[in-house]
């Protein structure tokens, strides 16, 4: 259920992220949280636990600082791609200082980058949050895809890389053809 859950919320972000902000705060909330508890090794009810806290507390966040909501999606879409590069980077050490400094950071850049780019941010960072999560989930699946949840070596990761880029254009592409028809 666990590699299902995680590919539907991907999915979601993909191709489905411009559609709706609190859609995309639940969603990436839910799958930073997810992808971080589970780089610490949290079994598969502590990750859902820990995922649904945070997305309830990314979502309680955005309403309260409305103000700044672009903003915060924008961090909360890179915490969802902090988090992933931070496990496609990392070596086999479990650096929690290391994930603590780097998720952020990667976080706070992506929330400016969405106040000055707003629309395009969106349906950019979403397309690669989600393109991210749905590799992840298929990871959790046949031994051959292991490769997808944490790559172990140079060739695994530049394959990764290229999957997770050509994953994130479709889905970036989906949204734009989408928000196109909605919008007339």
């Amino acid at each position: 259920m666990s590699a299902g859950l995680l590919i539907l919320i991907g999915a979601l972000l993909c191709f489905a992220g411009a559609w709706s902000t609190r859609i995309v705060v639940l969603a990436c909330g839910f799958g930073a949280s997810w992808l971080l508890a589970d780089a610490f090794g949290a079994t598969t009810t502590t990750a859902v636990l820990v995922a649904v806290a945070g997305a309830l507390a990314t979502l309680v966040i955005t309403l309260l600082v409305s103000r700044l909501l672009l903003f915060v999606t924008g961090c909360v879409v890179g915490a969802v791609v902090g988090a992933r590069l931070y496990v496609l980077l990392s070596a086999d050490g479990d650096s929690v200082l290391l994930a603590v400094v780097f998720v952020p950071a990667v976080a706070v850049v992506c929330g400016f980058l969405a106040q000055r780019y707003q629309r395009r941010f969106v349906m950019w960072g979403t397309a690669f949050a989600g393109a991210g999560l749905i590799l992840s989930g298929l990871g959790r699946g046949p031994d051959s895809f292991e490769f997808l949840r944490e790559p172990d070596n140079t060739a695994e990761s530049v394959g990764y890389t290229l999957l997770w880029v050509a994953l994130a254009v479709v889905g970036q592409r989906v949204q734009r053809l989408w928000l196109r028809d909605r919008t007339g």
